[in-house]
């Protein structure tokens, strides 16, 4: 005998008298024989029989054990909260504690309530246990029972269906037999008692269920009452923090930074380059009949020597270019000291170092050069313009940069020598003559 609430075992001992049904029906089957719930198919029967396979009681018996003891505490907590309350009436008189002590009796109420609520869910577990187990202990004892009601024909019956279903021995007495005998039995106690009996039990399963769940859904809901003043609040979950102890304070220092990009330096400005005085400057204002009445005589009478480009001879030539940058070079220096030295006249001292340096002209090594007679006569001097006061300050020859291409720039000459004899422009030109080709 199986221990009680122990399904598998349970099962298991009517499985041989379910094993045998299903060899009657099939062979049965075999001959012609129809029953929808017991011939759809080859192990109709057993499905029948094993339809509470893998049910285990025994837990739910454990669970009827923790609902009995969940409610053995409530009732024990709450007869400490009822004592508590007649304490609380017996210390506390007046309005406010009738409050409290009206609210505790609730709170034990409810309590109660609770309880009753977890001793039926304990009660309905126990009934559920007790009827799936009355439902499968029946579905066995029918099995065996209804086996057991022709158990001395049971090896004849037995090797007749096998002979049927499988073919062997002698088929045809084995099918006689079949149609006679077992045919009868089990159209009668199989598809009748057996049947039934089956139905039955797994009817019985389902409403223990649905009884069940039906009283563990139907209770009411228990709430407790909560003051409001004395309710649950909410609090962070903070962690208090020690106090920070005292931090020196201390000269901020310069958060690190990215340095910017450095700004690309400035492309030099190429300076514009100065210009040379053109080769033929605008006519200036007429010079006095004077050939050396100040300065401005030497530019116009060395403008005046741009006729000897008529020369024959590589010479005349180079002699032309050369005093034409004299000429220029001249009316520069007698522009910039022809304000300065307008109201005084200059002081040609025989002692300036500057003059002393100059070379006088050897006259003797000279020749004399034959003019054309086609030379254009000497175009009256004419009288510069008086420059700025600030322009004395000027150096009188400063570095420039090359002209343009088309006029290269000649060696400035050495500085002439005043004419302190009264020579005319183009006698101090002609003394000039021989050492520009040196």
């Amino acid at each position: 005998m199986s221990d009680r609430y122990d399904v598998a075992a349970r099962l298991a001992e009517g499985e041989p008298a379910a094993a045998r049904i299903q060899t009657y029906v099939q062979a049965c089957h075999s001959l012609g024989y129809q029953q929808p719930e017991l011939t759809a198919h080859a192990s109709q029967v057993g499905d029948w029989y094993g339809t509470e396979v893998g049910l285990d009681l025994r837990v739910l018996d454990a669970d009827v054990a923790e609902l009995r003891a969940a409610a053995t505490a409530i009732d024990e907590a709450l007869w400490v909260q009822r004592t508590q309350v007649t304490e609380l009436a017996a210390a506390w008189r007046g309005s406010g504690a009738e409050s409290a002590t009206r609210f505790l009796q609730r709170h034990c109420d409810l309590a109660e309530e609770v309880a009753g609520h977890v001793r039926a869910a304990a009660e309905q577990c126990a009934t559920l246990r007790d009827d799936l187990w009355q439902a499968i202990d029946g579905k066995v004892a029918t099995t065996v029972a209804i086996d057991e009601r022709h158990s001395a024909q049971r090896s004849t019956w037995l090797a007749a269906a096998r002979a049927v279903t499988t073919g062997g021995g002698e088929r045809s007495t084995a099918e006689l037999v079949v149609q006679r005998e077992v045919m009868p039995f089990v159209d009668n106690d199989i598809r009748n008692d057996w049947l039934a009996a089956m139905s039955a039990a797994n009817a019985s399963v389902a409403a223990s269920y649905d009884d069940a769940i039906h009283a563990l859904a139907s209770t009411r809901d228990v709430r407790f009452d909560i003051p409001d003043d004395l309710g649950p609040r909410w609090q962070p979950d903070e962690r208090p923090t020690p106090p920070a102890a005292p931090v020196m304070s201390l000269p901020a220092s310069p958060s690190p930074t990215i340095p910017a990009a450095a700004p690309a330096a400035p492309q030099p400005t190429p300076e514009a380059p100065q210009q040379l005085p053109a080769d033929d400057p605008d006519p200036l204002p007429p010079a006095p009949t004077s050939p050396l009445g100040d300065a401005a005589g030497l530019s116009s009478g060395a403008g005046g020597l741009g006729g000897l480009g008529g020369m024959t001879g590589g010479l005349g030539g180079i002699v032309g270019s050369i005093v034409d940058g004299i000429g220029s070079l001249l009316g520069l220096l007698a522009g910039g000291s022809d304000e300065s030295l307008g109201d005084d006249p200059v002081d040609l001292d025989d002692d300036d170092p500057l003059l002393d340096d100059v070379d006088e002209p050897d006259d003797a090594g000279l020749e004399p050069v034959a003019l054309d007679e086609n030379v254009v006569p000497e175009a009256p001097a004419v009288e510069c313009p008086p420059l700025p006061a600030n322009a004395v300050a000027e150096p009188a020859a400063q570095p420039v940069d090359p002209p343009p291409p088309d006029a290269p720039p000649a060696d400035p000459p050495p500085a002439a020598e005043p004419a302190a004899d009264g020579s005319t422009p183009c006698e101090i030109a002609e003394d000039q003559l021989p050492q520009a080709g040196q």
